[in-house]
């Protein structure tokens, strides 16, 4: 369920060219959703065809929701259950429907829209530069993952009249999907982090994932702007494509907005120099992790475009705050804290945290539970070895591996440092070893793929008596 402006049934008819064929065309909707099981009062339902799933076959339990009607394919029957002023739209394709009506919303919005995409740190990175231009703007951004070709559409219905900018990520798992995210979205400002080695499954190299994430710019409207990596060479090889205005970030001398200097305080406070336009300053995240510098830099160039001054930005660097699962930190009144990292992983995302847990100090064991990462194809095996050595080399203490590749990371931290190791084939299993085996001094990353759910180590060592936030 996404809140949208009100749309009456013949607005919706209209831009999304098809019929209604049952109730009223003032009927107004305040929302629109394409699952039965959380669609709201005074929501559309889009009927969309899936796969695995057929949302007609629902149609008839939505009423019961609060549902005032439905878009469905021409080949729906209604059903005499139906409320008597239950609005039918008809059209060829749900699907399209959905993405026409959002992109109708879209034309309609008078503010400034960016998209984001990269390889790694999308979610951070937009969450960021949403608090920044909060500071002066109204501004909304992607709700959760609504990141795709169904979930992109939803959140363009969140763009209501009141905000003047628009953050939205845009993901990817095949050639194509960020151009029909563009067309939809028509963003104005293109912000590209990088390319790493994730969703190696769909794509035969890392120039390809490239190509994939150089759709945005594509994308952007001529007199665009695009906000780019300067620290990432295929990035750069991308954005020299553009002929608009661009904006590097990063580490780089020759970076626009750059970072120096980072180092890390403890585990809530990063400290490093932010340079822009040949000065420099003293800023601070109460984060721990270079990366997160870099996640909020791509923010600082977008508040730049939009007129903010960087004196009002810096302060509000150190105001920057985590969502749950990406990094947020949890100590116990035993004396040991978690890391809990545990919304998704990729090569370079489990490096970098490997990076915070050996570097922040005053803990006497730091401890890696790290789940397999999923869709990196034929070479995860070796990915996965990869990062294992990483862990040993950066003087991990203990290595838990948790399911399939998982199994490879433990074997290269075992053999790089002869350092203590566990492979566990459920996250459950994991739990219970770290509830048992945890003690005061320890700090713990916790980090793995949705699919591995580490985020069950996180809660079982939460369900002791005596930890607290």
């Amino acid at each position: 369920m996404i809140g949208m402006i009100e749309l009456n049934a013949g607005e919706i008819e209209s831009a999304v060219k098809g019929s209604v064929v049952r109730g009223a065309r003032d009927v107004v909707f305040t929302g629109v959703s394409i699952d039965s099981r959380t669609v709201a009062p005074g929501e559309i339902f889009f009927a969309i065809r899936g796969p695995h799933m057929d949302g007609h076959k629902f149609i008839a339990d939505v009423p019961a929701h609060g549902a005032l009607g439905a878009v469905v394919a021409d080949d729906y029957i209604p059903s005499g259950d139906l409320p008597e002023n239950f609005v039918i739209i008809r059209v060829n394709d749900t699907h399209e429907a959905l993405k026409a009506l959002a992109h109708s919303v879209r034309l309609k919005w008078k503010g400034t829209l960016a998209a984001i995409t990269g390889s790694v740190g999308k979610t951070t990175t937009r969450d960021f530069a949403c608090q920044l231009i909060n500071i002066r703007f109204r501004a909304c951004q992607t709700p959760g993952n609504y990141n795709n070709l169904f979930g992109l559409p939803l959140a363009l219905f969140g763009l209501a009249p009141e905000y003047e900018v628009g953050i939205f990520e845009m993901g990817m798992s095949a050639p194509g999907e960020i151009a029909e995210m563009c067309r939809i979205a028509l963003p104005e400002i293109g912000i590209l982090t990088n390319v790493a080695p994730v969703h190696l499954e769909f794509f035969p190299s890392l120039d390809q994932i490239a190509e994939a994430k150089g759709e945005l710019i594509e994308g952007l409207k001529p007199d665009g702007t695009l906000i780019y990596n300067a620290d990432d060479p295929l990035v750069c090889k991308l954005a020299g494509r553009f002929n608009g205005k661009k904006i590097s970030f990063g580490r780089s001398k020759d970076a626009d907005v750059r970072a120096d200097d980072i180092k890390i305080h403890n585990l809530y406070k990063t400290y490093f120099q932010l340079s822009y336009g040949g000065r420099t300053f003293r800023a601070m995240l109460r984060l721990a992790g270079e990366h997160f510098v870099l996640n909020a830099l791509p923010g600082v160039a977008l508040a730049l475009n939009l007129g903010m001054t960087i004196e009002e930005i810096v302060p509000d660097l150190e105001q920057l705050c985590l969502v749950e699962m990406r990094g947020t930190i949890t100590r116990f009144r035993e004396s040991f804290a978690v890391i809990d990292d545990s919304y998704n992983s990729s090569p370079r995302a489990l490096q970098s945290m490997i990076d915070v847990l050996s570097t922040v100090p005053g803990f006497s064991r730091r401890i890696l539970f790290a789940g397999e990462m999923l869709e990196l194809g034929p070479d995860a095996p070796r990915l996965h070895f990869e990062c294992g050595e990483f862990a040993a080399k950066r003087g991990i203490d203990m290595v838990i591996g948790v399911a399939g590749n998982a199994a490879e990371i433990v074997r290269a931290s075992n053999e790089t440092g002869k350092i203590a190791t566990h492979f566990f084939e459920t996250s459950e299993d994991a739990a219970n070893f770290a509830v048992k085996n945890v003690r005061p001094g320890d700090l713990l990353l916790v980090k793995g793929s949705r699919g591995i759910k580490m985020e069950k180590v996180v809660n079982k060592l939460k369900g002791l008596d005596a930890s607290v936030d």
